[in-house]
This record gives C-alpha cells, sequence and structure tokens, in this order.
C-alpha cells in the first residue's frame, strides 16, 4: 500500500460531522462521559496531586482547564495533567485489542478545543478520529509489537495528534505533518505498571499530540509519509512488519468505536481483573461470613502484572490475588479498594499470602473462576465470563449514569453531576465546550 500516511490524513480532514450517523455519534458520547468521569474522578488522587504541582509550578499560561484542580494552564500541560487525572484510576474504557484510547485524545482535544472555542460537535469527531487511528494502528500490528511498550505510549501521540489536528481544522498535508511530529514522540515502557509513570503514558501522548499540532501551526515541518518512508514508525517500532490493508480497510465506513466496540469498566481496576472481581463479587451472593475465608484459589487467562503480592494498592489494580481478595473480604470494589491503607490492612496482608491461581485458557475471553475455602473445609465459588460493561454484555446507560456520578461526586455536588450528565449526553447541540468544560470543574 503506497503511502498510508496521506490517505489516512486526507480522510481526516476530509470527513465532517455531516458524514457521521446518528449510531456513531451516540456511541461515541459514552466513552466521552466516560472519559469526563475519569478525569473528575482521577483528579482527587495523589498521583494528580503530585503533577498538579509540578504542573503550577511551571507557571504556565492560563490557556486551558485542568480538570478537578480550579486553574487554568498552557494547552500543553492541561493536556497532561487531564490525561494523567484520566488514566491513573485505571477505570477508563478499553478497546480491542487493548489500548487507551481516551486518555490521550480526549484530553488533547479538550485543551484545544476550549482554547479555540470549537463546538460540541467539532469535540466529539475529534475524539472519533484519535481513536480511530489508535485503534487501526494498533490491530495491523498485532503479533508484532514489543509488549515492553505499553501501547498508550506507542499508538496514544497518534490518537492525540489527529484529535489535535481535527480541532484545529487543518487540512490533509498538515495533518500529514503533525503525525510526522506526534510519531517521533512514542514511547512508553510496561514495566512501569502498577506505579504513577503508567499514568503519564497516555498523559504525554495527549500533550505531545497538542504540541505537534501547534507546531505545524506555526510553520514547523517533517517527514511527510512517516509511517511507511525507510526509518520511520514501522521500520522503527514494527521491524517494517505493520499491515497496512489492515490499517486502512474500510476507511470512513468501518469505526472501530462500533466495530470491534470497546468494554467499560464496572470497577477501577486494569480490563484483565474484570471478570475475577466479579467472579469473586458473584461468591459473595452466598450465605457466609468472609472473616472465615482461609484460602481463595483463582482460574482465568490473565492475572495481571503485578502478582500475588502487589507493592501498593495502585499496583494492586494488576494484580488478580488482590482484586479477588478484596472483593470477598469487602463484597465491593471501587476506587477506595487500591488505597495503600486497603492494600496493607491486617486482613488483606493475612488472607494474600494463601490465594493460589491457575491459569485456565490462552483466549481473553475465558470464564473465571473464584474459590473460596472457609475454616470449616466447605468451599464456594463464583464465576464470570462475560463482564458487565464488556461489548458481550453491555452496561445500560443508568448503569453507565451510575459509573458518572459516582466519580463526578468526588469534586461536585449530586446535582450539578446529574446536570453535566445532561449536558455531555447533549454534547452535539453545546456551541461552544467552554461551557462544558467550566461545568466539570465546578462545585
Amino acid at each position: 500500500m503506497s503511502n498510508p500516511t496521506k490517505v489516512f490524513s486526507e480522510f481526516v480532514s476530509d470527513i465532517q460531522f455531516s458524514d457521521l450517523s446518528s449510531e456513531l455519534i451516540d456511541i461515541a458520547k459514552i466513552p466521552i462521559l466516560d472519559g469526563f468521569a475519569n478525569m473528575m474522578a482521577g483528579s482527587t488522587q495523589e498521583v494528580s496531586g503530585l503533577v498538579s504541582q509540578y504542573v503550577q509550578s511551571l507557571g504556565g499560561n492560563n490557556q486551558s482547564t485542568v480538570i478537578g484542580h480550579n486553574y487554568q494552564t498552557s494547552t500543553l500541560l492541561a493536556a497532561f495533567i487531564n490525561g494523567v487525572s484520566g488514566h491513573c484510576l485505571d477505570y477508563e474504557i478499553q478497546g480491542h485489542p487493548a489500548t487507551h484510547g481516551t486518555s490521550s485524545c480526549l484530553p488533547s482535544a479538550l485543551a484545544l478545543g476550549e482554547n479555540r472555542g470549537i463546538s460540541g460537535k467539532q469535540l466529539i469527531l475529534s475524539y472519533i478520529l484519535g481513536w480511530e487511528i489508535q485503534a487501526r494502528m494498533r490491530l495491523s500490528t498485532e503479533g508484532v509489537t514489543n509488549g515492553a511498550y505499553h501501547p498508550p505510549g506507542l499508538f496514544g501521540p497518534l490518537g492525540a495528534g489527529v484529535a489535535s489536528s481535527k480541532a484545529l481544522s487543518f487540512d490533509s498535508e498538515q495533518t500529514e505533518l503533525c503525525l510526522g511530529i506526534a510519531a517521533s514522540r512514542t514511547g512508553g515502557l510496561t514495566a512501569n505498571t502498577g506505579t504513577m509513570v503508567k499514568s503519564t503514558h497516555p498523559a504525554n501522548a495527549a500533550r505531545m499530540g497538542v504540541e505537534s499540532a501547534l507546531l505545524v501551526e506555526s510553520g514547523f515541518t517533517s517527514t511527510k509519509n512517516i509511517f511507511e518512508t525507510e526509518n520511520g514508525y514501522s521500520d522503527a517500532i514494527f521491524d517494517g512488519k505493520v499491515n497496512w490493508d489492515i490499517f486502512l480497510k474500510d476507511l470512513g465506513v468501518r469505526f472501530s468505536l462500533i466495530d470491534p466496540g470497546f468494554d467499560i469498566k464496572r470497577f477501577p481496576a486494569q480490563i484483565n481483573m474484570q471478570r475475577p472481581i466479579e467472579a469473586a463479587l458473584n461468591l459473595r451472593n452466598n450465605n457466609f461470613d468472609p472473616s472465615k475465608v482461609v484460602k481463595i484459589h483463582i482460574e482465568t487467562s490473565n492475572p495481571g502484572h503485578s502478582g500475588p503480592i502487589p507493592r501498593s494498592g495502585l499496583d494492586g489494580k494488576f494484580s488478580a490475588w488482590y482484586c479477588a481478595t478484596v472483593a470477598i473480604l469487602d463484597g465491593v470494589i471501587n476506587i477506595e479498594s487500591f488505597s495503600d491503607k486497603r492494600r496493607f490492612s491486617t486482613d488483606v496482608e493475612n488472607l494474600l499470602p494463601n490465594v493460589t491461581y491457575t491459569n485456565n485458557g490462552k483466549t481473553t475471553r475465558t470464564t473465571a473462576v473464584v474459590t473460596a475455602t472457609l475454616e470449616d473445609g466447605s468451599e464456594i465459588s463464583g464465576s464470570c465470563l462475560d463482564f458487565q460493561g464488556s461489548t458481550e454484555n453491555p452496561m445500560s446507560k443508568e448503569q453507565r449514569k451510575e459509573k458518572f456520578c459516582y466519580c463526578a461526586t468526588r469534586i461536585m455536588s449530586g446535582h450539578k453531576a446529574e446536570e453535566l450528565w445532561e449536558d455531555l449526553n447533549n454534547l452535539e447541540n453545546v456551541d461552544n465546550i467552554s461551557k462544558i468544560i467550566a461545568l466539570s470543574n465546578s462545585n
């Protein structure tokens, strides 16, 4: 395939909101609302507070809003910290194959869009296209991606660059130049999973997307055919093995937000934890005393990155051992489940060494089974195949609203959360997204 960079750039430049189906618009608003929820709740976390202190020390111009922190900074830094807040809970939607599209492209489109006063329609379109390039590039490199790279670091700058390009209404040449810059800003190491650094991978992508677009706007240049050129993106990261036919197949006809779709997380933990958590909570439907549990056994296809003894509450988001333990002890998994206070509490510390795991399948979609052994030797089990929120078992609008309000009310009243929910569901009729952003920062 000759010059896929140009083909995709022309597609991004040419497509307009009027070209979108009502189905795609309605579906796109689901992850946009989820993204706002994550940014609001994530802004209350320690990592967001630390980044906020760092951002304020740099003294950026008052151009764009830092959600949840009640101040403005440069578009670049606003995209960065909102990306951190959007990802740090590991609560955002997940595509197929997995990458964190929202926390890369939504903060970039928001920061630039607020600064330039774009409409809700333009924001939706920018988000859809940012998600699209990440999803397509992820799919076209499946099997040739080095697992040491964290996907948001590899694909996020492209998504943020595209979202930023569309927010600024770039032509195809400007879009291609923006991708040329953004592709040189890729990276992010999987080894940092379970630490604060992980949230900076999509956040840095958001920042780099904004920077790439602003540089192009100022007259900056780059290699145009960056994806396929010698020593370009494909050669450097994928040994030249990107499948361009997959990347461009049905471009403008099939949109990745619809096909293959995405999973919504019911619990603020790694996507592979959703099944064992729900299995453990199903186990809790039995009548028993959780304090009498002496052993837990987990059967699932992926137990997470962090292993049986996570280093912190944050690290626990990536440990099936920890997630199942807290789910059984508490009967609930929420944001507080992954605090250091809960991680190092006495009951967790006593039970965690007695949790075992068996791999029960090579595919992602495998039934998770969690079995608890009580003091009297009796056993209780719970299972989950299609977790609530997965593409096979979607959340209802009311369930999505419950998650949104749970997150939003960490920084605002229930009344304001309801108002913001309604306005975001009506996003295509908002003439200037600054109004929405102002509401998301109120209490």
